[in-house]
């Protein structure tokens, strides 16, 4: 029986979970911190686990996880990233990434540098712990927007598109001393030189060093009015696009060189006039997925494949040998949504009218029913994600622009109590 233990089971890597548990895998959890923050446990279920600790200091944790005899140990969410690494490294178990570059997982300085030593296309960058010395970089680059963001965050957290000096320094004071949605301190900042293009996401599973494709997904975003990141559209390509077999190619290096050699990646690429370019890479599954619009939509995803890469390692290698990464059977929209305005959510209005789309296949709210909300103003304080399917993008196209529409009539609010 394959026991394995996931950190920080969260996001999507509850499903992870829960698949290898109907695989008949015996699990532990650990919570890298008892400090988490209430929403990562949301929909987290816990009767999937024979054992569950939470992680107070590693020589505590790593004999609780040693006595467990792990054959796996894998990271459920970005949080769990580093502490997994911890682990597999004590245990020397089979199944993990090359520990010498853990912090370059994790750090995107690091990160973007690892990249860059390796002659792959990167961003210019600069790591600063104060605005003097981020000011100093910025006025050599000579080139709005610059990027400022966190050193070590998830999500768009902390992420501005700065048009100029000004709101460079009002994101530098905003960043330096707060804490990341991760728990994290923010000592240090991170300016890059912005990637004008179109950005996508990779997804890939790696078993010993072989990669497989499980999507490529299209992005697309909106700003805020101080130059944060919201997330808009998640669309999937299929591999016959053109720009498909570059994106694939530079991940496949961008994961060799972060020695990312067995379980998932997640990689944000901007395809400029240059060519690809990474933003970030993750060492952990994407967390908007679920596991039944996969199935629609290629017959597989992150995953289903990570479960098999663990349970099924045989039947992952011949899906490693197929000539073609994955089927596009329908298309989809992963639909995040935008509040505009402040008043009370209200479930089951606005799943009335998403009953009316045709493409509507499912609706995942991270607000309860009844809930004050104002307007959305980051990644975490967004609503929801809508999950459009259909075999005609024409059909998921109008269905999303509907959405757009409905949230301007405040389709999902009541007037506040």
């Amino acid at each position: 029986m394959i026991r394995v233990v996931v950190v920080d089971g969260f996001s999507s890597g509850k499903f992870v979970a829960k698949r290898l548990s109907e695989k008949g895998c015996v699990l532990m959890h650990v919570a890298s911190t008892g400090a988490l923050e209430s929403y990562y446990y949301k929909g987290f279920d816990p009767s999937i686990y024979e054992q569950m600790i939470v992680n107070s200091n590693m020589t505590t944790t790593l004999a609780g996880v040693e006595c467990f005899k792990p054959d796996f140990i894998i990271a459920g969410a970005e949080t769990g990233v580093l502490l997994a690494d911890l682990l597999n490294e004590g245990l020397q178990l089979p199944y993990r990434n090359d520990f010498d570059r853990t912090n370059a997982r994790r750090n995107k300085y690091d990160m973007i540098q690892c990249v860059s030593q390796a002659q792959l296309p990167a961003p210019r960058q600069f790591v600063a712990g104060s605005w003097a010395l981020a000011d100093g970089w910025i006025k050599d680059h000579g080139h709005f927007p610059v990027v400022v963001k966190p050193l070590d965050s998830a999500g768009a957290d902390g992420v501005f598109i700065c048009a100029d000096r000004q709101a460079c320094e009002t994101a530098v004071g905003k960043l330096l001393g707060a804490t990341n949605k991760l728990n994290l301190p923010n000592t240090q900042v991170l300016i890059q030189e912005y990637l004008a293009g179109t950005e996508y996401v990779v997804n890939m599973v790696s078993l010993n060093g072989q990669q497989l494709v499980t999507e490529v997904v299209r992005y697309q975003k909106q700003r805020t009015k101080e130059g944060g990141v919201l997330y808009d559209i998640d669309e999937l390509i299929g591999p016959d696009s053109s720009v498909y077999p570059v994106l694939v190619d530079y991940t496949r290096a961008v994961v060799r060189c972060l020695g990312i050699r067995n379980g998932p990646s997640h990689a944000e690429v901007m395809f400029t006039a240059e060519g690809p370019k990474l933003v970030e890479v993750a060492a952990r599954t994407d967390g908007i997925l679920r596991p039944g619009v996969s199935r629609q939509t290629t017959g597989l995803g992150q995953i289903e494949a990570v479960a098999l890469s663990i349970a099924e390692p045989e039947f992952f290698a011949q899906l490693l040998a197929r000539e073609a990464d994955y089927p596009l059977l329908q298309h989809t929209y992963n639909v995040c949504l935008i509040n505009r305005s402040n008043g009370c959510f209200d479930k089951d209005l606005f799943l009335k009218e998403l009953l009316k789309l045709e493409s509507f296949f499912d609706a995942v709210f991270y607000v309860e029913n009844g809930q004050q909300m104002g307007a959305t103003q980051d990644v975490f304080s967004q609503p929801g994600t809508v999950y459009l399917v259909h075999v005609d993008p024409k059909v998921i196209a109008a269905d999303y622009l509907r959405i757009r529409a409905l949230e301007v009539e405040g389709g999902y609010l009541t007037e506040s109590g």
